[in-house]
C-alpha cells in the first residue's frame, strides 16, 4: 500500500511531528521567513476618492461596486493580474495584483460555523490589489457578521449568491481571500500562499 503524500509545495521542507508533516515554516530563503519586514503596498493605479475605499467600516461608503475591491479602472494599467479566483458556478470572478501580504489560518468559532469548517485559510490583499472581473446575473452577494444582514456592511463576507461558495472577507483595509477559490496553474498551491500564523488557536 503507498503512503498518503501531503500536495504542498515542492519546494517547501518537511518536518515529522506528532501530529503532521505539513511542511512549515516556509523555507528560510522565503520572504515569510522574517515576518516582521512588511511587504510594501503596490501602485495598482487607483486614483479615487478615498484612497482606501470603505476604510471607515459601515454602510457610508457611497458607489462602492465602482471602487476597490470590486469594478474600477487602474489609471495607467497599472493593475496586472497574477491571481484569479472565481466561485464555484462561475458567476463572480475576481482578479488579484501581485503577491499576498501575508497569510493565516484562523480558527475562531465564527470562522468555523461560516465555513463550514475547522478553520479558515485566508491570504490577505491590499484592496486596491484586488479587482472584480465577473459578476452574472448580479450574484455578488453580502453578509455582515456584525449587523446580522445581507448587507455591504463592512467588515464583510462576500459570496456568490447562486452556488453560495464564499470567495473573500472584506475589511476596513485589506482583502482576506479563500486561497480554495484560487485557480492555480497546476493546481501547485505558491509559497506566498503558506500561513505564517495561526490566529484564535485555542478555540480550535
Amino acid at each position: 500500500m503507498s503512503s498518503v503524500k501531503p500536495n504542498a509545495h515542492p519546494d517547501a521542507p518537511v518536518h515529522q511531528g506528532s501530529h503532521s508533516n505539513v511542511p512549515h515554516p516556509p523555507p528560510e530563503d522565503h520572504p515569510h521567513i522574517n515576518p516582521t519586514v512588511k511587504k510594501p503596498i503596490p501602485d495598482t493605479g487607483w486614483r479615487g476618492e478615498p484612497p482606501v475605499p470603505s476604510s471607515k467600516g459601515g454602510t457610508y461608503e457611497q458607489d462602492f461596486m465602482h471602487k476597490p475591491p470590486y469594478e474600477w479602472k487602474s489609471e495607467g494599467e497599472l493593475f496586472k493580474a497574477k491571481y484569479t479566483s472565481q466561485c464555484w458556478c462561475g458567476n463572480v470572478s475576481f482578479e488579484f495584483h501581485g503577491d499576498p501580504l501575508d497569510a493565516k489560518h484562523c480558527h475562531c468559532r465564527q470562522c468555523q460555523r461560516l465555513h463550514g469548517a475547522p478553520f479558515q485559510w485566508a491570504v490577505i490583499f491590499p484592496k486596491t490589489s484586488v479587482r472584480m472581473i465577473k459578476n452574472k446575473d448580479s450574484s455578488l452577494h453580502f453578509f455582515s457578521t456584525e449587523n446580522l444582514t445581507g448587507a455591504h456592511s463592512v467588515p464583510c463576507k462576500v459570496s456568490c449568491n447562486v452556488c453560495r461558495s464564499p470567495l473573500f472577507d472584506e475589511g476596513r483595509n485589506t482583502v482576506l481571500a479563500y486561497p480554495s477559490s484560487f485557480k492555480f496553474p497546476d493546481y501547485k498551491v505558491p509559497l506566498d500562499f503558506q500561513p505564517t500564523a495561526h490566529i484564535f488557536y485555542s478555540q480550535r
